[in-house]
């Protein structure tokens, strides 16, 4: 457990690097295995979250934690920490970010909002950059009301499409179990399923990581952690067609790649193919399915692709 591991004075540093976003990521990794340990630790996270957030506007000094602490310590330091109480973390809190604003700011709302889905449902979510979250059926995003740190971080449980907005020197970085997913922008699908996420990009590229390694997955691409051997892998991207009509063969490249398909003469939905395709761009698939049928294909936008006779 965190708190065994470390005493108070790590622990103000680790979370001051954290909020600044000047923590390493198995800093980080340890900062969040603490809030996910228990509800009061993600309580008191919250509530310093909140407090940073107030002070944003002044440029952060990396104080002098262990002189400070004896100050607000008369008493013999503490030789083990059993746990962590509320008066003290707003105690280092106010060292860290102004006494007075963040004692004002511990009993307001808290700065997290989450989205959950029930079992039949998506939901749209307008991120505070103006990237846009769908989030799957049966599960929840969280993220702060405000992203005014030096990252984007959201937490994902379940399965999440993004589309994110670029914003130069403020990378996007979506939290899922114990692994990563890195990106600065782009449009791509998370999938937490219990023994493996996925992670899967439509443009751009991202990076999937923990505190051991790391796998950059580029457009088109397909990216897995696996929990039980905590290893990253990229996932060929394969296609059967066997004698399959084009409605059915346009629904599965539709879902796979986030696209939208049509037809404009629907003649075409009934024609037939047989095909394989292993880790193959979308385009190359629609070349060859429209020179085997003689058709052609369009987009209208980056999501529409229209089939009609030569």
């Amino acid at each position: 457990m965190v708190n065994r591991a470390l005493n108070m004075i790590e622990m103000d540093a680790l979370l001051s690097k954290y909020f600044s976003g000047e923590a390493t990521p198995e800093e980080a990794m340890i900062i969040d295995d603490w809030r996910m340990s228990k509800e009061e630790n993600e309580r008191e996270f919250s509530a310093l979250w909140n407090a940073w957030n107030a002070t944003s506007a002044k440029p952060h000094q990396q104080p002098d934690v262990p002189a400070a602490w004896q100050q607000m310590q008369p008493l013999a330091p503490r030789q083990k920490v059993k746990r962590i109480s509320r008066f003290t973390w707003i105690a280092a809190a106010g060292l860290l970010f102004c006494i007075a604003v963040a004692a004002a700011l511990l009993f307001q709302k808290e700065d997290l909002k989450t989205v959950a889905t029930t079992n039949n449902k998506t939901e749209k979510v307008i991120l505070p950059d103006s990237s846009v979250a769908i989030v799957g059926a049966g599960s929840s995003l969280s993220y702060s009301t405000s992203f005014t740190g030096k990252e984007r971080n959201v937490i994902l449980k379940g399965e999440a499409f993004f589309d994110v907005r670029p914003v130069a020197g403020k990378p996007f970085i979506v939290k899922a179990g114990l692994a990563k997913i890195k990106v600065l922008g782009t449009s791509f699908t998370v999938a937490d399923t219990g023994s493996v996420i996925t992670t899967r990009v439509y443009s751009g590229k991202v990076i999937m990581y923990n505190d051991k390694e790391s796998l950059t997955i580029l457009s088109e691409q397909t990216g897995s952690f696996r929990k039980d051997n905590q290893h990253f892998s990229l996932v060929p991207f394969v296609f059967h067609f066997e004698d399959e009509d084009m409605k059915s063969v346009a629904a599965s490249l539709a879902k796979a790649y986030h696209k939208k398909i049509f037809f404009k003469d629907p003649e075409i939905a009934s024609l037939r193919i047989s095909s394989n395709f292993d880790n193959k761009s979308l385009d190359y698939i629609l070349q060859v399915i429209a020179s085997t049928l003689n058709v052609n294909y369009t987009y209208s936008n980056e999501d529409e692709i229209y089939f009609e006779k030569n």
